[in-house]
């Protein structure tokens, strides 16, 4: 199995099916930092997402429902 830490943005989407919208949204309310979540590599143009980054904040601001 290969595991990667990080995927180009275009990876991200098909893999998750996020949209360019909701990434954009999220880096413009300062909830994804850029060189944190986002990376911007020397030599490439298309932005990078830190998917263990994104992990430890997604399971930082989940929802708690009854029951848990």
């Amino acid at each position: 199995m290969l595991s990667l830490d990080c995927v180009p943005l275009t990876t991200y989407y098909q893999m998750t099916g996020e949209t360019a919208d909701a990434v954009n949204k999220r880096i413009q309310r300062g909830l994804w930092i850029e060189g944190v979540h986002v990376l911007k590599i020397e030599g490439v143009k298309e932005r990078w997402i830190d998917l263990v980054e994104v992990a430890k904040w997604a399971r930082t601001n989940k929802k708690t429902y009854p029951g848990e």
